[in-house]
Formats: structure tokens, C-alpha cells, sequence
């Protein structure tokens, strides 16, 4: 991915409460001159394939199923060709953030969320510009008050004055720390698709049947056969891939801003 003196984040969360795996957040990092063009591009394809709604991994279906297969190939052709990077983090639930905890729902939420923003991407591996860096946070709707997403936005906004990402002269208005509806941004459909097809293969939701039927229903065949293209298309990043634990950062840390590709199964520190 080509050094930039701007760079938009993407940013999207999935099931926060799942049967084995929860706290689902993903996304992508995109230099700000590649922007219109990936949109132009994913859009295009989406209106060949004769979607005219907007693409969700709630929508998949068997009839559907090989128009989404063309469009997640289309998204990887773009992270084959490093115009933008895919950061996807989730946790098990046996090493669950604040298990037991008496705290308000959304306060994991935002913490985990948080450090998503802060570690996922890299940042503090970018190269250095002598001018500094500037981010844009483009945020799905996020589900709390109003209240409770204005501190956390206030939250990201101070990320420049941490201490590890200080030295990268990051530039973080936080007017550019902003709401979107994912309706309007291809890119963040696609990664829906992406975070969608891991937290229902995680959870094993491919073996459920509808209630009093032996067989599964042809949407769970379908939603299982699109994750199994999905996982194929990482793989032709990270031939090894293993999707349920952490993407190894090599040849060494800065490859935590430089990889494609990269999955993150979030610990927290005793």
C-alpha cells in the first residue's frame, strides 16, 4: 500500500454476544487517494451482479449466494492488490473482557472497540511522514445514546497523544471522527460480509437447523458455502491462515500495519 499523507479507516461490529465467540469488530484502512476509486470499482461490480440493495451477510441466501461469492472476490481483489488493508477482532468467550463484571453493556463495548481502533491497524508501526499522518474514523452507526458516543469518539479523538502512536505525528480532528450508515459505503458492506461469515462459522450457527426439521435450511448452506470462499480468498494472502487465532506479524511487528490480511483473537492482561 502506497505511503500516504491521509489514510481512512473503515469500521463495522458484528455479534457482541455469540455462543463462543463474541465482540466481533472489523475493518479497513485505506490510503485517501484509493478511496473513490475502490468505491467506483466494488460499485460497478455490485450493480453488474443486479444488487439493489445494500449488501449484508443477513441478506445472503441461497439464490444470492454465487452474486455475493463475485463480490467478496472483487473485495479481495483489492486487498490482493494492497489498496487496502483488513483488520478483523474478536474474542473467545472463555477469556471474555470483564467476565462477571457488574458494568453497563456498552462499556466493554466501546473499551474493546477502542482498542480496535488503537492496535488492529498498526499505527504505530506506519511509516513516518515528516509533515504527520492524517486519519479519518468513518464509524457504522454505532447502537448506544448519543451521550455514550460522544465520550467514546472523544476517546479516539486523544489517540494522538498516546504514547506509542505520539512519534507518528498522527493528525486526528475529531470532526473527522464520523457516524456513517453503511447503506451509502460499499467498502463497509463488504467488510459486514467478511465479519458476518467468521462470527457465524466461530459460533458453529452452520449446524443449526429450523426448529422440528433434520435437515439444515438452504440458507445456513449458503451462508457456510460463502465463509468456506471467504476463508479461500484469504488464503491466497496467507496460504496458512488459521482464521480462530491471531495472524502471526511477520517478518516482525511492523508487519501489523503492513499485512493485508489479519485476524486478531483479543486477550485481555491478567
Amino acid at each position: 500500500m502506497e505511503n500516504s499523507q491521509e489514510y481512512w479507516i473503515y469500521a463495522d461490529e458484528s455479534v457482541q454476544s455469540g455462543k463462543h465467540f463474541s465482540k466481533f469488530f472489523g475493518g479497513c484502512i485505506i490510503p485517501s487517494t484509493k478511496v473513490n476509486s475502490i468505491h467506483e470499482r466494488l460499485t460497478q461490480r455490485k450493480e453488474s451482479l443486479g444488487f439493489g440493495k445494500e449488501l449484508k451477510w443477513q441478506r445472503v441466501t441461497d439464490q444470492r449466494l454465487e452474486c455475493y461469492i463475485h463480490m467478496i472476490t472483487a473485495f479481495f481483489e483489492e486487498v490482493r492488490a494492497d489498496h487496502l488493508r483488513v483488520r478483523i477482532m474478536f474474542q473467545d468467550n472463555r477469556s471474555s473482557l470483564l467476565r462477571g463484571a457488574f458494568e453497563e453493556r456498552h462499556i466493554p463495548y466501546y473499551k474493546l472497540y477502542y482498542q480496535f481502533i488503537k492496535h488492529a491497524f498498526g499505527l504505530a508501526h506506519m511509516p513516518e511522514q515528516a509533515t504527520g499522518t492524517r486519519i479519518r474514523i468513518f464509524l457504522d452507526q454505532l447502537p448506544h445514546t448519543k451521550e455514550h458516543a460522544i465520550q467514546f469518539k472523544s476517546f479516539i479523538a486523544a489517540l494522538p497523544t498516546n504514547a506509542q502512536l505520539k512519534q507518528k505525528r498522527i493528525k486526528l480532528d475529531p470532526s473527522h471522527i464520523t457516524e456513517i450508515d453503511s447503506k451509502d459505503h460499499i467498502i463497509l458492506q463488504c467488510v459486514d460480509i467478511v465479519l458476518g461469515a467468521m462470527a457465524f462459522r466461530f459460533n458453529k450457527m452452520h449446524l443449526e437447523k429450523p426448529p422440528g426439521a433434520s435437515r439444515r435450511g438452504k440458507r445456513t448452506i449458503a451462508k457456510e458455502k460463502l465463509y468456506k470462499h471467504i476463508l479461500s480468498e484469504i488464503r491466497t494472502i496467507k496460504p496458512y491462515f488459521h482464521p480462530k487465532i491471531s495472524t502471526a506479524a511477520d517478518p516482525h511487528p511492523d508487519g501489523r500495519w503492513s499485512m493485508p490480511y489479519r485476524h486478531w483473537l483479543f486477550t485481555p492482561k491478567k
